[in-house]
């Protein structure tokens, strides 16, 4: 059980964020959230977006950043041992 459960809640931030580009402010989610997210301790940070297909995978924990995959692909999340994720 996370430290951040306390059986009412999660308290402070999620491990795993995923979030779709916003067509109005494509920059709020590739460069402030990304910003925020990671000096707020997530771990894993995932971009989806729908216009180009493609994921961007960040991986804070080992400041792996900005990793693309495109939409037929089957992706692990990199905080979890067995879990993987297919968008096709």
């Amino acid at each position: 059980m996370s430290k951040k459960l306390d059986g009412k809640r999660c308290n402070g931030a999620p491990d795993f964020i995923i979030e779709i580009v916003s067509p109005g402010t494509p920059a709020d989610d590739y460069i402030r959230k990304l910003y925020y997210y990671k000096n707020a301790g997530v771990r894993e940070y995932w971009i989806v977006d729908p216009r180009r297909r493609t994921i961007t995978v960040n991986f804070f924990e080992q400041n792996i950043l900005n990793i693309q995959y495109s939409f037929d692909a089957t992706i692990k999340v990199n905080i979890y041992d067995d879990l993987y994720i297919d968008f096709f």
